[in-house]
């Protein structure tokens, strides 16, 4: 059973107070893993730290504190997207999340494909009041078009 004040130094953390900020933000995760010692001190288990452990490294990756913890949820808590109520949110603000990479890598590619296509059509749509010499000078500005 670790301290938060061993889990600061574990983290790689400045203060205590960062540590209790991770513990806070993925505190029904980790509630199993946690007991109470002499004056009351928190006392976290090996599985609660690795849990904090994955916490951290997820911050550190580029993610704010609480996208990290939500992963961490994700992750460890059973699937409570089904408690959303529809009726409140409308059936066409709810999109379906990809259920494989190969369905997010489909998403993604679709994704590209439409704003390339929107892309195009904004920059054709911008000369088309243009003459043939302003057109050639624009285009000459329009090095995205390169990347298309």
């Amino acid at each position: 059973m670790k301290s938060v004040r061993q889990l600061k130094d574990i983290l790689g953390l400045d203060t205590i107070h960062q540590t209790r900020n991770r513990f806070k933000a993925v505190e029904e995760v980790i509630q199993p893993y946690v007991k109470r010692g002499e004056n009351n001190e928190i006392l976290v288990g090996e599985e609660g730290v690795a849990i904090l452990t994955k916490l951290q490294d997820l911050y550190e990756s580029g993610l704010l504190l609480s996208e990290a913890a939500e992963v961490v949820r994700s992750d460890y808590l059973p699937d409570e997207e089904n408690d959303i109520d529809t009726d409140f949110y409308g059936s066409g603000s709810l999109q379906t999340k990809p259920q494989s990479n190969v369905d997010l890598l489909d998403y993604l590619l679709e994704e590209l494909e439409f704003q390339r296509e929107l892309i195009l059509n904004l920059t054709k749509s911008g000369n088309e009041g243009s003459t043939e010499k302003e057109k050639g000078n624009e285009n000459e500005d329009q090095w995205w078009l390169e990347w298309m």
